[in-house]
């Protein structure tokens, strides 16, 4: 089979996307790697760039696309996927309409050989090019006409229903900064194991291997780099040898905020693909017993590389990996012990996400936070029966909606009698990061 153009296998993959509701990190990454002999790095990176950022900005894109389309209602899928990067491109990458217009009738023709469509596309993105930026400010300009939810809806791609809560919880000004915040492509965030290294000398490394790359620390945190245009890190030497891992920096801090310490009992709950396992490890000193949980086989599967990588079969660690359902009472494995710290990473909508995982805001429903929100109780509420009298546990989400974090946080201690030591948010506007929120609770 004939490999994809980046155009092409963008189109593809969003197509995947709308249809399947994967996370766009691991769908992206499964292509990407089917297709990485044939595609070269450059054209690696552009397909990255065009899904994520169509996502990011879709419903703009589709506003833009309706206004010169003569029946946009019966425009096939794959129609408007193409639509959709095109727009994309002469929008916020400032490609030449000649440039961004024949590339979409190549891709029209894979599907449309006949012609029968060439007029249509000439014509929307043509439109486009012509008024696209008299509409955007159109858009924008409801925040100043007293319609903020027609602005974050329109010109900032935030589905109505979750900037009606944005607006209500925040306030019109502060909804504003984190749409647009949400809006901006990430910075890639890592962890540097500082019992290997130094995190200067890992920015370093990443500089040499790429002249372009910026990679600035954050301060504070000093296991942290924020990382721009750095290239695919995950095939960094020093990221195999253990020296770093890919991180975001909201979610670095439920670790740190837990403290584990040398020769404790810890529970990391819902480890998911063990990347929080590792930074435990790292802040034990790999001494100790760290039981790592999930309900995902899969997900646990992916911690076989990683204990090599971080270098976790070491004399003074016992990582026990376990597959349960936490929410359930008895598991064997998991209650045999009682535990000086345990991590909750809960399930979640998301929501805090959207900059990074921003299919989240096509996928994800206002009936999730209801939903989600009754698991993390049970989760919750079962985990503080696994401490021992004067443990700490960490609650963290990646979600700023309060049913999530600290209106269930405040109703499970009062019930339970925990403490709440500590409550941390880190928001987009605010921090530059993903949205997420966390609580350390103690049991007397």
């Amino acid at each position: 089979m004939q490999a994809p153009t980046a155009r092409g296998l963008a189109i593809q993959i969003l197509r995947q996307l709308d249809q399947r509701e994967g996370f766009s990190n691991r769908v992206l990454a499964g292509h990407l790697l089917a297709w990485s002999a044939d595609l070269a790095r450059r054209d690696r990176g552009l397909v990255t760039l065009l899904v994520y950022g169509v996502l990011r900005h879709r419903a703009r894109l589709d506003a833009l696309i309706d206004t010169f389309a003569d029946r946009p209602q019966r425009l096939s899928a794959r129609l408007r996927e193409l639509l959709r990067v095109a727009a994309f491109e002469l929008r916020e990458l400032g490609r030449p309409a000649h440039v961004a217009i024949s590339q979409a009738q190549a891709q029209r023709e894979t599907f449309d050989p006949s012609g029968a469509l060439r007029g249509l596309v000439q014509a929307v993105l043509a439109g486009i090019d012509r008024d696209g930026a008299e509409l955007d400010a159109k858009f924008a300009a409801n925040f100043a006409v007293g319609k903020p939810l027609d602005a974050l809806a329109l010109r900032w791609s935030i589905p109505r229903w979750l900037a009606g809560r944005m607006l209500k919880q925040l306030g019109p000004e502060r909804a504003l900064a984190r749409a647009q915040a949400l809006a901006v492509p990430p910075p890639v965030d890592l962890r540097v194991d500082l019992s290997r290294t130094t995190a200067e000398a890992v920015a370093e490394a990443i500089r040499a291997a790429d002249p372009r790359a910026s990679v600035e620390t954050v301060p504070g945190q000093p296991q942290a780099l924020r990382v721009r245009g750095g290239g695919e890190l995950h095939q960094h030497p020093l990221y195999h040898a253990g020296h770093f891992a890919v991180q975001g920096l909201g979610a670095q801090q439920a670790a740190l905020a837990l403290g584990p310490c040398p020769g404790e009992h810890v529970l990391d709950a819902c480890c998911g693909m063990g990347t929080k396992t590792l930074q435990l490890a790292e802040l034990m000193d790999r001494r100790g017993v760290l039981v790592a949980v999930d309900l995902s086989a899969e997900r646990l599967d992916a911690q076989l590389e990683l204990r090599q990588r971080g270098g976790l079969d070491v004399p003074g660690l016992e990582l026990r990996s376990l597959q349960a359902d936490l929410s359930q009472a008895e598991l064997p494995g998991v209650d045999e012990l009682r535990y000086d710290a345990i991590l909750l990473d809960a399930p979640c909508t998301g929501l805090g996400n959207l900059g990074r995982h921003p299919e989240l805001r096509w996928t994800c429903r206002y009936e999730d936070i209801a939903a989600c929100a009754a698991l993390q109780r049970s989760l919750l509420v079962r985990c503080i029966g696994r401490l021992r009298p004067g443990g700490r546990l960490v609650y963290a989400v990646c979600s700023l909606e309060p049913e999530e974090g600290p209106e269930l946080v405040k109703a499970v201690a009062a019930e339970h009698g925990l403490h709440v030591e500590l409550e941390q948010a880190w928001t987009p506007e605010q921090e530059a990061t993903d949205g997420f929120y966390l609580a350390r609770l103690r049991l007397s």
